[in-house]
């Protein structure tokens, strides 16, 4: 059943024909409607970007492999090549900036997203800048601890999430590919995708919308249960950040700073006994939770910081949460992070 305004439609005369009139679905208004449609186009968008991403990521050791062939290489040269640890560590570092950069923009720009004013690349704003700083390390903190458990519960049910991509590239220079591949690559790429493109995309729909579905999304990217609670706490601090500070920089320093310490401990603990390292990392994690809540309490507008303001929309959130989760492409990209999940009890 549909409602219109025909009926009531001012007319001025001077042409046959009555003016145009934008018919809207029973139980919708057209602001609601209008809603809904911009919604459902941005989850498409998004889920497009991400099942092209999912693709390549799939696929991409086929295309090498031909590449090879076709440059007189032999399978077995191509996995000794690939699976030397410096390769693997370019490789890994030009397939994350290519995934999360390349398809998200061309699938973006081909929408009409104006990639500019979608992704917040300007200086953070003046204010709590140190304050969310340091309560994003906090919370990754907090999200670290929660992981180690949650990895020590699935092995204890024999479920191991750990998958072995060989040795780190030894040295100095090693180091530094470790540096871009993981620490550097990720948190701006990544950041760049998930808190610039898809964030930036819904937030006309209301920040707390915005932050919420793009956490979600980030957890599940990361296809393994052990990973999913962890990277939604971030994916939940990182837009927090980002909205609050209208700029993706310090996301991105604090993504760095997270991955870095995962490096560091990996490089140059090692010298140590296993309970000196895991009495260290306590100890680190427990000054940066301290360093967060000492700096919030130090804030001088607590109360301003966790406000979020008047988004200007009609629908209610759970509808905006269903307009976007049930959208095709949405459901073939949650399917498919599940099913890369329930790999690992296989």
């Amino acid at each position: 059943m549909e409602n219109n305004s025909f009926d009531n439609a001012p007319y001025s005369g001077g042409s046959n024909y009555p003016p145009y009139v934008t018919y809207v679905p029973y139980g919708f208004t057209p602001k609601t409607y209008s809603e809904k449609k911009g919604i459902r186009k941005t989850a498409l968008v998004i889920g497009i970007a991400f099942i092209v991403e999912l693709l390549i990521t799939t696929f991409w050791a086929t295309g090498y492999f031909f590449v090879m062939g076709r440059l007189g290489f032999t399978v077995a040269k191509a996995r000794e090549i690939i699976t030397d640890p410096a390769a693997l560590q370019v490789a890994q570092i030009v397939l994350s900036s290519f995934i999360f950069t390349v398809p998200f923009i061309i699938v973006f720009k081909s929408f009409g997203f104006n990639i500019s004013e979608t992704v917040p690349l300007k200086k953070p704003q003046k204010g709590n800048r140190l304050t969310l700083f340091l309560l994003g390390i906090s919370f990754c903190s907090f999200a670290n601890i929660a992981t180690s458990q949650a990895s020590s519960i699935f092995e204890s049910f024999g479920i191991n999430y750990n998958v072995d991509y060989g040795e780190d590239p030894k040295g100095f220079f090693g180091f530094c590919l470790s540096m871009l591949s993981t620490v550097i690559v990720p948190a701006l790429v990544e950041e760049f995708a998930c808190r610039g493109l898809i964030l930036g995309s819904l937030r006309k729909y209301g920040d707390g919308f915005a932050v919420l579905t793009s956490a979600i999304v980030f957890g599940l990217m990361h296809g393994n249960f052990e990973q999913m609670p962890f990277a939604f706490i971030i994916g939940l601090v990182l837009g927090f950040i980002v909205v609050k500070t209208d700029s993706l920089l310090i996301a991105m320093a604090v993504h760095a700073f997270n991955n870095f310490v995962s490096v560091f401990f990996s490089y140059f603990a090692g010298s140590i006994s296993a309970a000196a390292q895991n009495a260290v990392y306590s100890v680190f994690l427990l000054v940066c939770l301290l360093a967060g809540i000492i700096s919030l309490l130090h804030s001088k507008n607590q109360a301003e910081l966790f406000k979020f303001g008047e988004d200007g929309n009609e629908s209610k959130l759970n509808q905006r949460f269903k307009w976007f989760f049930t959208s095709p492409c949405i459901i073939i990209f949650t399917v498919f992070c599940i099913l890369e999940s329930l790999q690992f009890f296989m």
